[in-house]
């Protein structure tokens, strides 16, 4: 008679392109203390074991009631050995919540924590995206300049103010916006020609009005965790300016920040 071999896993990561979307099926390195995890088939990044989850993993049936769900924090840290993407850092909250019933909530142990990975500025480009390329600086004079990484980049459409895109500034304060999905021409909007009735408003149009908004937190600490980074943005906003999108076209910005 075979032997059955139970065991108790935490959860998965899934690491996915923060501007596509796309599941990176390739190795992402992933290091958190006194924590393991292992890729599966799926390029799912399981957790074995984490610190403060002795117990929970020891005991298959019935599950623990402690500790209780949510209420151990680790902090993970992920990186690319391709450099196509920003390093960054991840709070996972355990244990996530065992019951079946509850496998549609965000946080059921059925389903992954979805790990957005940002783009590096050197990250390989498709040639009908539309970028976004910016450096960003801190100068009391023109004499003294210093990069600031660690700030977030989003990139939002003017008509209806739709986050479109995100990026990251890295520790040069480079930082590289992809909004894939800009269409070569949509139909225009009534509003967008001019107000003279001699002028008539373009059936199509090619750009689209957008703005570069930057939010940089008091202390940021590289390497970042842009989730909270993203939760946080409208009140560490520091900068925005308009800019228009084309498909193909890089546009390049320089922020100087006091």
């Amino acid at each position: 008679m075979p032997d059955t071999i139970d065991r108790r896993y935490l959860g998965a990561l899934k690491c996915v392109d923060r501007a596509t979307g796309f599941h990176l099926t390739r190795a992402i390195k992933i290091e958190a203390q006194q924590a393991r995890f292992y890729r599966n088939h799926s390029s799912l990044y399981v957790i074995q074991e984490a610190p403060g989850m002795e117990q929970y993993t020891r005991v298959f049936k019935p599950v623990p009631g402690e500790p209780a769900i949510g209420s151990v924090a680790v902090t993970v840290q992920l990186s690319d050995p391709l450099n196509q993407y920003l390093p960054r850092r991840l709070q996972i909250n355990l244990p996530r919540d065992a019951d079946p019933a509850h496998r549609e909530h965000e946080d059921s142990l059925f389903n992954p924590v979805l790990v957005k990975l940002y783009a590096a500025p050197n990250a390989n480009l498709m040639a009908n995206w539309s970028t976004v390329r910016v450096s960003i600086i801190r100068s009391s004079d023109e004499s003294d300049e210093e990069p600031v990484p660690g700030a977030l980049l989003r990139v939002v459409k003017t008509e209806d103010d739709f986050v479109l895109s995100s990026g990251l500034s890295d520790q040069r304060g480079e930082a590289l916006v992809i909004v894939p999905g800009v269409p070569i021409t949509q139909f225009a909007d009534e509003a967008d020609g001019d107000d003279d009735d001699d002028e008539p408003a373009p059936v199509v149009i090619s750009e689209i009005p957008a703005r570069l908004e930057v939010s940089l937190p008091a202390n940021p600490v590289w390497p970042v965790d842009p989730d909270e980074l993203e939760l946080n943005h409208s009140s560490n906003l520091v900068k925005s300016e308009n800019l228009t999108l084309r498909t193909g076209r890089m546009e390049k910005r320089t922020i100087q920040l006091t």
